[in-house]
């Protein structure tokens, strides 16, 4: 594979180098990319400024520091922080071939650190040529795919009716915590042999890293198995503590996963706001002192959920994901 330097195939420049709290704070604002790994890279949106004119839609963000090496496609005009390069293509690219780049770069990411930041040597990586390319990356089509998963999702409408208290109440008052099982009283297996094996949780910061292995259900106790759609809590791992999730499928847990059962009838949407409130409470523990037993069950929540977490409107979502994909 030919490679090139990046400064042969983009242009590297410094963001407009502002900072987040001295701007305001807007949901109909513009992306505002800093230089996490989350996200996209966008921590939040502002109100544009008349005087500094946003970075284009179509260039790709670098962190040149904090998360070294996150590089991310923004899509739409946006601010950026401090220590961020944007790339902007020399010769016509796809989109497609823009995040393909994106993964290259992505990949230099071992070379820095805290104390070694992607700086002036930027502009010097090796990435491949255009022409060196892979077919399925010029083959591939956003649009395609995003009919494909699009149509896939699935948001179910939660009909519960509540009454909005606004006080909170310790975890154990809205939930059953139930402990894993041991990894040393199960048989793993890392391929999933048949449909009776299932996947076998372990802490993990990220949802997509949390399967350890698979267990067959057959030969654990059947409490021990959980239906989709029930919320976790990882209680152990440096960096992986105190992550809580909704799982979107059948699973059984390690001893460091604290699974929480609902003391009364929830839907998704409830799930999924009380296991964003459980992740907030991650300052409180570390690895020494980790959110296991009571230290758990004495987290305060919201008793109920406010009124927008129930009333989400699904509609404005999936446009906005249909632009991102542009399907619209």
């Amino acid at each position: 594979m030919k490679t090139c330097k990046v400064s042969d195939l983009f242009f590297v420049s410094y963001g407009v180098n502002l900072e987040l709290n001295a701007l305001t704070q807007d949901n109909n604002g513009i992306n505002f990319v800093s230089r996490t790994s989350k996200n996209n890279g966008v921590s939040a949106k502002v109100k544009q400024i008349s005087t500094v004119e946003p970075l284009p839609a179509g260039t790709i963000t670098v962190a040149g520091g904090g998360s070294v090496m996150e590089t991310f496609l923004q899509l739409s005009p946006y601010y950026s922080g401090r220590d961020l390069y944007y790339l902007t293509a020399k010769v016509p690219m796809t989109n497609e071939q823009k995040l393909f780049y994106c993964c290259c770069l992505r990949k230099n990411k071992y070379k820095f650190s805290y104390g070694r930041q992607a700086n002036v040597t930027l502009p010097d990586l090796h990435i491949p040529t255009i022409e060196s390319i892979p077919d399925y990356v010029r083959s591939f089509s956003l649009q395609e795919y995003g009919k494909q998963f699009r149509y896939k999702i699935e948001f179910p409408v939660n009909r519960i009716p509540y009454h909005q208290s606004g006080k909170c109440v310790p975890l154990e008052e809205l939930f059953f915590v139930e402990n894993g099982i041991a990894s040393s009283q199960v048989i793993r297996n890392k391929v999933k042999i048949n449909e009776n094996w299932i996947p076998y949780i372990r802490p993990s910061y990220r949802q997509e890293t949390s399967i350890d292995a698979y267990v067959n259900r057959n030969l654990i106790p059947k409490e021990k198995v959980f239906p989709k759609e029930t919320l976790y809590v990882s209680t152990d791992g440096q960096g992986s503590h105190t992550f809580s999730y909704v799982a979107t499928f059948e699973f059984a847990a390690n001893s460091n996963i604290s699974v929480l059962i609902p003391k009364r009838e929830m839907g998704l949407q409830e799930k999924l706001f009380y296991s964003c409130c459980i992740t907030k409470n991650r300052y409180k523990f570390s690895y020494g002192r980790k959110p296991k037993g009571d230290r758990l069950k004495a987290i305060l929540l919201p008793e109920y959920p406010p009124d927008y977490v129930l009333s989400y409107n699904i509609d404005k979502v999936m446009h906005s994901f249909d632009q991102v994909l542009g399907l619209v």
